[in-house]
């Protein structure tokens, strides 16, 4: 009964989220449409072509060990950096764009999910230069910026802290340099949950402070109105899987989620780690849980779960959470499916899971 009202919810969901999609179409398609046409025009401005130019000519340069000059070869390379900077621009500018249409469609579209469902743009400043300099009507860009600003002055900017990254038992040093992006967070059924793009990791001590990364992905924080008195961690199973120190193996017997991923938990005496742990990870959990790697299609995956809090940490280098690109069509409903899939996963996680029942283990 359970599977079928989350079906039922998600199909509400799913046609809710159509119906605001189109509402905000009407409403304000041709401004995004300017904003689209302002940044591809861009592309070949003269700013632009004399920056590509000027790339190109960089090629030309003598090498400090070329003593025989060949010009044929240094014109290939001038027509490679050309081509280059194109691509690199085109690549920076559809970033841009696309951080001023999700800074306007986000905030709305989620709340389909609920009210207290929040999206938070890291790049506010792309999207307000962008609204700036298109070509729209003053008054409509006035009335955008005081929405959008009444936003984001109300909304507290959350995003994962540090230290429960450094306390997850999931990476081995203290963090010392992260970037995030996209962040959505809020409450849903009772629980509080944070969804963070984020990369972080750790600088060495040599002379160029090195920078080493830990992770890059997607970080998801629920606090839970249950307590787990033992730590678990779920990883993804690779070419090396070593029982991390001070932890013991859990064995699940659901095949299809043990081919894929290790269990462990924390030593304790008694045995009763190893009770939380199969506790928690019932069919339900196991379902869902790999429901949210496929959903959001990524190569790998960890998970850490302490007293009232769960970190899910799905690796990947791709951009998540994107629209359409630059060259695409706005209101074509269809390149938001891939969103609404992996939005949906994270709230059919918490339903099926139970995840806001107050138990206590």
């Amino acid at each position: 009964m359970a599977v079928d009202y989350n079906e039922r919810q998600l199909r509400k969901y799913k046609n809710d989220f159509a119906v605001k999609f189109a509402q905000m179409m009407s409403n304000q398609l041709s401004i995004w449409k300017n904003i689209q046409k302002e940044k591809r025009w861009s592309l070949c401005s003269w700013q632009s072509i004399l920056t590509y130019i000027g790339i190109s000519l960089i090629a030309y340069i003598p090498g400090k060990r070329e003593y025989h000059y060949d010009l044929k070869f240094h014109f290939y390379l001038s027509i490679v950096f050309f081509i280059g900077a194109i691509i690199q621009n085109i690549i920076s500018t559809n970033k841009e764009y696309q951080n001023s249409i999700k800074s306007m469609l986000f905030p709305t579209l989620v709340k389909v999910f609920g009210d207290n469902i929040h999206y938070v743009c890291n790049d506010i400043n792309s999207m307000t230069s962008a609204l700036s300099d298109s070509f729209l009507d003053l008054k409509d860009a006035a009335n955008i910026l005081s929405e959008i600003n009444d936003e984001y002055d109300n909304i507290p900017k959350y995003r994962i802290r540090d230290n429960i990254f450094e306390t997850s038992q999931l990476y081995p040093r203290e963090i010392t340099q992260r970037d995030d992006d996209d962040r959505f967070y809020g409450k849903y059924n009772d629980v509080e949950f944070i969804i963070n793009e984020t990369d972080f990791g750790w600088n060495a001590n040599d002379k160029n402070r090195t920078y080493h990364s830990m992770f890059n992905g997607v970080a998801m924080y629920f606090k839970l109105n249950k307590e787990i008195k033992q730590r678990v961690l779920i990883m993804s199973k690779g070419i090396f899987n070593k029982v991390p120190k001070d932890f013991e193996k859990v064995e699940v017997e659901y095949n299809k989620f043990a081919k894929k991923y290790n269990v462990y938990v924390y030593k304790y005496g008694s045995g009763e780690g190893q009770i939380e742990a199969r506790y928690l990870l019932n069919t339900a959990f196991l379902d869902r849980f790999m429901q949210l790697h496929t959903s959001f299609d990524v190569p790998k995956l960890q998970c850490s779960v302490y007293g009232n809090q769960m970190l899910i940490m799905l690796s990947t280098s791709k951009d998540l959470f994107e629209l359409n690109h630059l060259f695409g069509r706005i209101d074509d409903i269809k390149q938001y499916d891939k969103l609404f899939e992996e939005f949906a996963s994270v709230l059919s996680f918490i339903d099926v899971l139970k995840l806001s029942s107050k138990t206590k283990l």
